[in-house]
């Protein structure tokens, strides 16, 4: 009754089961005594409010399991984690045959995601329950930083929020820098070492807004307007996407098309316009375009190798190499 949007004639469903049908009518006086809600709608016809389940079971459809598959599918870093445990054991609670009928997704089902090569967020998890403590808490965190060239520093934060960022396959804490005064983004996978001090603070609601102004994870308080473009080659997958929520996009002249945007860190782009190649040009910022320039201008150059002095080189030991397109 609880899964039949209309209810059930209460005779048929006595007679396919080969019960007595005046049995079931008894069932149903024991079920309104017991609290449930049951409804006669016309006649024969007995059924629940829309939404009700009764206590102790958990009416979960097919797809919403599906849901939560994907979902455990796209987070294998998170294994060993609270959040990776708590996924395996909502999945065990709701697919475990007896608790719902029919719910095992088999290898029938119709979305199979890739799970990628996401960071093993197993040997962090004593960085992650402290980062949790803290924001919790809000108090200040005194941590210990490792960038990826290996430098080390030691600052206090206050945190803010643990954000997923889909694009690096990656954790990240938003927190307020006290050495910095604004906000700073720290990968978790580089937290050497988190420190839970006895000093509270006030949430800091810039450090949420800022965020707002971020390509991916490099927030600021102060924007800069980024031009950008594309060729008639990509700009059909360009404008397929909201890459921002400030992007406005326009049609150029030669059947590409302009990207323009508000963001607090352009810098931020460089890989992502590197993929690109020659297919997009950057308009603005100065600073970014001339770096764009750089970085192409430095993969063009010839290979250096098999050096056998100082300042003299093997040329045969060179490969020849063929030159990209618009390089």
């Amino acid at each position: 009754m609880a899964r039949a949007k209309r209810g059930i004639n209460l005779r048929q469903f006595a007679e396919r089961r080969g019960w007595h049908w005046r049995s079931t009518y008894r069932d149903i006086e024991t079920l309104r005594d017991a609290g449930v809600p049951v409804e006669h709608a016309e006649l024969g016809w007995y059924g629940v409010p829309e939404h009700w389940i009764p206590s102790g079971t958990v009416d979960v459809k097919r797809d919403e399991l599906l849901a939560l598959f994907v979902a455990r599918q796209l987070a294998p870093g998170l294994k060993g984690t609270i959040v990776g445990q708590a996924l395996d054991s909502l999945w065990g609670k709701l697919s475990t045959p007896g608790h719902q009928p029919a719910l095992a997704l088999g290898d029938d089902s119709w979305f199979l995601p890739r799970a990628a090569g996401a960071i093993d967020y197993g040997p962090h998890r004593v960085v992650l329950d402290t980062l949790r403590e803290a924001i919790r808490e809000r108090r200040a965190l005194l941590l210990q930083y490792r960038k990826a060239d290996g430098t080390e520093s030691e600052r206090v934060v206050e945190p803010a929020f643990v954000h997923w960022e889909p694009a690096e396959e990656a954790l990240y804490v938003v927190a307020w820098c006290r050495e910095r005064e604004a906000s700073r983004t720290f990968a978790v996978h580089r937290i050497v070492r988190a420190q839970v001090t006895e000093e509270t603070f006030a949430r800091r609601r810039d450090t949420v807004a800022d965020m707002t102004t971020a390509f991916r994870l490099w927030a600021r308080s102060k924007t800069e307007r980024v031009a950008l473009r594309f060729s008639p080659r990509v700009a059909g997958e360009v404008r397929e996407r909201r890459w921002h929520a400030t992007a406005r996009m326009a049609e150029t002249d030669d059947g590409g098309v302009l990207l323009e945007m508000e963001v607090g860190a352009p810098e931020e782009l460089e890989r992502w316009l590197l993929g690109y190649g020659a297919d997009v040009a950057v308009d603005a910022p100065a600073s970014l375009a001339a770096r764009i320039h750089e970085r192409h201008a430095e993969a063009a150059a010839p290979v250096r190798l098999g050096v056998l002095r100082a300042g003299q080189v093997d040329r045969a030991a060179v490969p020849r190499r063929r030159a990209r397109p618009g390089v």
